[in-house]
């Protein structure tokens, strides 16, 4: 059987690196490509790799370089984007990449290989604050949260690839578990009462790859999640973790969390996507015990050693909803919490 000719994008991100891996795997199916950047950490991440898949190196704003990249393709995996917290520090480049760089994707395809199949990697950003109402559907109006611009990039994205023409596939994927472990500020943008349907970045990678593979996917949209194994409030979930990483929950300010406009859910259609794919196969236990495993008992115990208090402020000094009050930032303040007021009213 002919080798099919596969187009990555995006494969130095979680998601497109497992997808790639999983490419690697099926080799013997595919001739790899991937359109990367000319950094140096693309050219170490994937110099084990060199003469065994091609990579083109450019922009994926530059129409020239998507015309090299496209050429022979039977399909693409297009997983690159600027993500939060770079899309919010600069939405400028992420619309230019996120929506500028898909539009010179179906203009290659369309111009090349109309017939190539195209897997898109949309978020379930895209149905913006679903906190009172967390039970989320494809069909569902898509409404970004207020100051969400990486949401409305990918709807933009997702309309382009809509009205294509192309054989497409749009898959909108929770939020994604790493191995990267860390503490950070984005976390304090997330309401303690959140719905998370979380997927591990495996898996996920394994479902693009799969989704190629499918007949039945394309023309449609589907939610992406690792489903019941997979849910949890987001209280539930920082509070798991905070002990792994070697901190006491009581050091955790509840106030420093903000109280509305935050993307998550639970997809109540996901198992569908699965259904077809089969590509579920990592759960939230999985998880906690791959970061147990991951951070050593020294580095918990160094950090168990750090009075509460200092935790505390820590964390206070790096919420970005606190930052928000001290700065007196109106449009902020509202965001995170609606009002001063109620900020106030839900603060010990």
């Amino acid at each position: 059987m002919k080798k099919q000719t596969i187009l990555l994008t995006g494969a130095s991100g979680e998601v497109g690196f497992e997808a790639f891996k999983e490419l690697y795997n099926r080799r013997e199916r595919y001739n790899i490509r991937l359109l990367n950047l000319d950094r140096k950490f693309e050219r170490q991440r994937f110099a084990p790799y060199n003469g065994q898949v091609e990579i083109v190196y450019g922009d994926l704003r530059n129409p020239d370089t998507l015309q090299k990249a496209v050429q022979g393709v039977d399909g693409v995996i297009h997983a690159a984007a600027v993500i939060p917290p770079a899309a919010d520090a600069n939405p400028e480049l992420a619309r230019a990449v996120n929506v500028g760089g898909t539009r010179s994707l179906v203009a290659a395809l369309t111009g090349q290989n109309p017939a190539a199949r195209l897997v898109y990697t949309s978020s379930i950003s895209v149905y913006g604050d679903r906190v009172n109402n967390p039970q989320i559907r494809v069909g569902d109006p898509l409404e970004p949260s207020d100051g969400d611009e990486y949401a409305r990039t990918k709807i933009q994205a997702e309309e382009l690839i809509e009205s294509s023409g192309l054989k497409w596939t749009i898959l909108r994927l929770s939020g994604i578990l790493t191995e990267r472990l860390h503490i950070q500020p984005l976390m304090f943008h997330m309401p303690l009462n959140t719905a998370l349907e979380w997927c591990h970045a495996s898996d996920a990678g394994y479902a693009l790859v799969q989704a190629l593979e499918h007949e039945g996917v394309f023309g449609r949209i589907f939610n992406l999640g690792g489903g019941a194994a997979c849910r949890i409030s987001a209280r539930e979930f920082i509070h798991k973790m905070l002990p792994i990483f070697g901190v006491n929950e009581e050091a955790l300010p509840e106030q420093a969390f903000a109280t509305r406009n935050f993307h998550s859910g639970d997809y109540a259609d996901g198992d569908e996507l699965d259904a077809l794919l089969d590509f579920r196969r990592k759960t939230l236990v999985d998880y906690f015990e791959m970061a147990k495993q991951r951070i050593s008992p020294a580095s918990r115990a160094l950090v168990r050693a750090i009075p509460n208090a200092l935790v505390r402020t820590y964390f206070k000094a790096i919420s970005d909803p606190l930052k928000a009050i001290r700065r007196g930032d109106a449009e902020l303040i509202r965001r995170y919490f609606g009002s001063l007021d109620a900020f106030e009213l839900n603060s010990p």
